[in-house]
């Protein structure tokens, strides 16, 4: 390196992460299946979305997966305000059984409070 230049360091903050998951009645699968895979297009086509996916697990009853990444926080918390989370919890609110709701955040991981923070606007 040249005695006039200068090392740049970038800081890299690692995305955040939604992860949820619910069983639903083995009836309700499709209806619920075809809603997500809406909210995944949508989510894919905003801002600091880095990625989305989706998984099925079916038997008794059918368990489902969902997992949104992104960028940062500030793009988090948009979403979480935004008309798209409202639906997704809508779905999430068929869970038979308690649903796991985390979000790895720079900070730690957080439940369902850090959602209701965010749209509380704490």
């Amino acid at each position: 390196m040249n005695a006039g230049s200068r090392e740049r360091t970038a800081i890299v903050t690692p995305p955040v992460r939604l992860t949820i998951e619910w069983v639903v009645p083995l009836a309700e699968t499709g209806p619920i299946h075809t809603a997500l895979q809406g909210l995944l297009v949508a989510a894919r086509a905003e801002p600091g979305c880095v990625g989305c996916s989706l998984s099925t697990r079916m038997g008794e009853r059918a368990g489902f997966s969902y997992e949104e990444t992104w960028k940062t926080e500030r793009d988090l918390q948009r979403q979480l305000r935004s008309s798209r989370f409202a639906k997704l919890t809508q779905l999430v609110e068929r869970a038979t059984e308690r649903p796991r709701i985390e979000f790895e955040l720079p900070s730690g991981t957080r439940g369902l409070d850090y959602a209701r923070e965010v749209r509380r606007g704490d």
